[in-house]
């Protein structure tokens, strides 16, 4: 099941919950008991790799010549 995370409407209260794609439960803040609404989770993205990044798909602009 995925986790979600609410924030108190009232005291800003921050809660992760676990529940169905399909389920809307009524979630109530455990510190004030005011209303909380799903908030739009933080994620980290990590790059790992060649590719990622504008020098790697460059030419360096000079053609590289072979020394005789």
């Amino acid at each position: 099941m995925p986790m979600y995370r609410y924030v108190c409407e009232n005291c800003g209260n921050e809660e992760v919950h676990m529940h169905g794609i399909n389920e809307s439960p009524a979630v109530v803040c455990s510190s004030c008991g005011g209303r909380m609404t799903k908030a739009i989770g933080r994620v980290g993205i990590v790059f790992k790799g060649s590719g990622f990044y504008i020098t790697d798909s460059r030419n360096s602009g000079k053609a590289k010549t072979e020394s005789e």
